[in-house]
């Protein structure tokens, strides 16, 4: 920037400076550099936007608080033969409750693949202890689709569990949000 007059002002004795803006200053904000800037935050842009995911679900919390962020209708895949394991169902959630409960969790498929009932069994574990099973139609449709998947876990939720006196009590359910 250039000054181009300096005036004294007699009513307070102070300096009226007037500034006016050279070619100089004016270059800088150029079609192709405005175009390089533009490309530059683009780039940047999606560079950071993983980091930038990671950050926000950090800011989102565990595992379990995120799976209770998604929808429910996302946890889609009933587990079966849950009845059978109602007992390792009481211990990860902590037993039954007047209300019940809605616990979000991880769980992981383990192939059965020596099953005597069926050779492509999917067994659903959490916490280690097993809470039942994918239906024969869906364990399936989960091998062939999960070959190339490095890791069997997915999220799930349980519910049920309520207990309001010897005549009205409930069973837990284990639903799953598979990929």
């Amino acid at each position: 920037m250039r000054v181009s007059t300096i005036k004294k002002c007699p009513d307070a004795g102070a300096r009226l400076i007037t500034v006016r803006p050279t070619k100089r200053v004016l270059s800088y904000m150029n079609d192709s550099n405005l175009l390089g800037w533009l490309i530059f935050i683009a780039i940047a842009a999606f560079l950071l936007k993983p980091v930038w995911r990671g950050f926000a679900a950090g800011l989102a919390g565990t595992d379990s608080e995120r799976a209770k962020s998604d929808s429910l209708s996302t946890f889609s895949t009933e587990v079966v033969g849950e009845s059978h394991y109602q007992r390792n169902l009481e211990s990860i959630t902590g037993g039954k409750t007047p209300d019940g409960v809605e616990k979000y969790l991880e769980a992981e498929l383990v192939l059965e693949d020596a099953n005597p009932h069926d050779k492509n069994a999917v067994r659903v574990d959490i916490q280690g202890k097993t809470v039942g099973y994918l239906s024969r139609e869906r364990a399936m449709q989960w091998r062939s689709s999960s070959k190339h998947l490095k890791t069997r876990t997915c999220s799930a939720v349980v519910r049920g569990g309520w207990n309001r006196g010897p005549n009205d009590q409930g069973h837990f359910g284990v639903w799953l949000k598979l990929p």
